[in-house]
């Protein structure tokens, strides 16, 4: 009994690994070029925001 149960638990381990590998081979460019992209997006020359800057004759 004691080495089927064992046996189940690698089984077990070895479908863990497996789907890790798999998530890794499917999202793994994702992980990638998102910082990138997001870093591209916020710089302030692309940015959308606001100017917070105020200048002379400006009424607060």
């Amino acid at each position: 009994m004691k080495i089927k149960h064992l046996s189940s638990a690698n089984e077990t381990g070895q479908l863990k690994q497996e789907t890790r590998r798999n998530f890794i081979k499917k999202y793994g460019k994702l992980a990638i070029v998102t910082p990138v992209a997001v870093t591209t997006l916020m710089a302030p020359k692309t940015s959308k925001a606001m100017n917070s800057d105020t200048g002379p004759g400006d009424i607060i």
